[in-house]
């Protein structure tokens, strides 16, 4: 009878090391079935988001770009127009009327020095005054913040996938600028013939600026040309000959 207790002692003992071992064997095979599993979700994840990057860069990013240069070339316009604004001058002292004894006009001449005087100071004060926008700092002449922290423009991500009730949505992507280099920029004359018997005298500052457009994705250059009327002015008689306007330093 002892005999047959410690036989199926034995045989329990057994059953139990396979039940054991079977039991190790499913969580091994757990085991690899979720490691399989995670490595199969990370392989989704990549693909997708390489998937998700390669859509951006043909669709998204041109219409990006596109915008951020738009309202990079509204905000440098917009600064140019408000601090011009400011600048004071003379008119009448920046060109001469020469007339004969009836009347009539013989000649305009235009005052070089004065004109280039006046070029230098408004590139110098716009240069000052997009150095301070795209650090979103004071103006030095309006003494106003043209844009918080510098940023011109917020673009919603849902604006570029072209759906509608997605427009407004999603994070806000920002713009930014960058100047490249100094501002440059030149004055044109024009003396042309206005209504019967009638001259029209024009005098306009041309401001020329390269900047570096920024989003959080991607950069592009962009060069932006400004013309702001100086002096319009109306003059009884005919277009005469006038002495032209000229930059000697070619700036």
């Amino acid at each position: 009878m002892f005999s047959g207790m410690l036989s199926y002692t034995v045989l329990m003992e057994d059953a139990l090391l396979l039940i054991e071992a079977g039991c190790s064997m499913r969580k091994v095979k757990s085991r690899k079935y979720k490691k399989q599993k995670l490595i199969l979700l990370l392989v989704a994840i990549v693909l997708g988001f390489g998937c998700v990057v390669r859509s951006f860069n043909t669709y998204m990013e041109p219409q990006l770009q596109a915008i951020a240069k738009q309202h990079t070339g509204f905000a440098i316009n917009n600064i140019v127009k408000e601090v011009l604004a400011d600048i004071e001058y003379d008119t009448d002292a920046l060109f001469k009327i020469n007339r004969t004894k009836n009347g009539d006009i013989t000649s305009i001449e235009y005052d070089s020095y004065k004109l280039n005087q006046l070029l230098y100071s408004a590139l110098n004060t716009i240069d000052k005054s997009l150095l301070a926008a795209q650090d979103g700092k004071k103006d030095p002449t309006t003494k106003d913040v043209f844009y918080e922290d510098g940023v011109l423009y917020e673009v919603p991500a849902g604006y570029l996938s072209h759906i509608f009730f997605l427009y407004d949505k999603g994070p806000k992507i920002r713009v930014r600028m960058r100047m490249l280099n100094d501002v440059t920029g030149e004055i044109k004359t024009e003396s042309k013939p206005y209504g019967i018997n009638n001259t029209m005298i024009k005098i306009s500052l041309v401001v020329k600026v390269n900047a570096q457009v920024i989003t959080f994705l991607s950069t592009s250059e962009l060069e932006t040309k400004t013309e702001i009327p100086l002096v319009v002015q109306i003059v009884n008689g005919q277009v005469p000959d006038f002495t032209p306007y000229s930059n000697p330093s070619g700036k």
